[in-house]
């Protein structure tokens, strides 16, 4: 991202209280901004990235960093993402099972085709098996957040 997009955000962040700002030694003796998230920055993003539309179910990047937060999330919402991604699946299933493609299965069409229905299929087994575990209660384990640097160098 270009630094005309960064810092206005950084300090909009700064400005909600979403992240905390401290200086730093930098390398060549200069001091830096360090930034970190603040608590109510975390609430921020946790409520931001519970939004899930139906655009995001579409994309891959989107419905991974959902899931790379799940431990964050309601069993519900993890439920709900989980729904969204399998409709979006079963309707990407039903296109390529439509498709026309070379019967003797020689083409490369048929092969990307072919490629394209096995990661719908392996993912839709995926989603089954991750609602399992949160229906099942493991998925509902919470681990407490990892220590920050600063909540290390306080035990040293």
């Amino acid at each position: 991202m270009h630094a005309a997009i960064i810092y206005p955000l950084l300090k909009k962040f700064l400005q909600n209280g979403w992240v905390e700002q401290s200086p730093m030694p930098g390398e060549r003796g200069q001091t830096r901004k360090q930034y970190r998230i603040t608590p109510a920055g975390r609430k921020y993003l946790i409520e931001q990235l519970s939004i899930f539309s139906e655009q995001d179910a579409s994309n891959d990047g989107a419905f991974l960093f959902r899931v790379a937060f799940f431990d964050a999330f309601p069993r519900q919402k993890r439920l709900d993402i989980l729904e969204a991604r399998r409709r979006y699946l079963n309707l990407r299933r039903i296109d390529f099972a439509e498709l026309s493609v070379d019967p003797h299965g020689k083409s490369f069409g048929t092969v990307a085709v072919d490629r394209h229905r096995a990661r719908i299929q392996d993912e839709l087994r995926w989603t089954r098996k991750l609602e399992q575990q949160i229906e099942s209660d493991k998925g509902d384990i919470t681990s407490p957040p990892a220590p920050t640097r600063r909540d290390t160098r306080r035990r040293s």
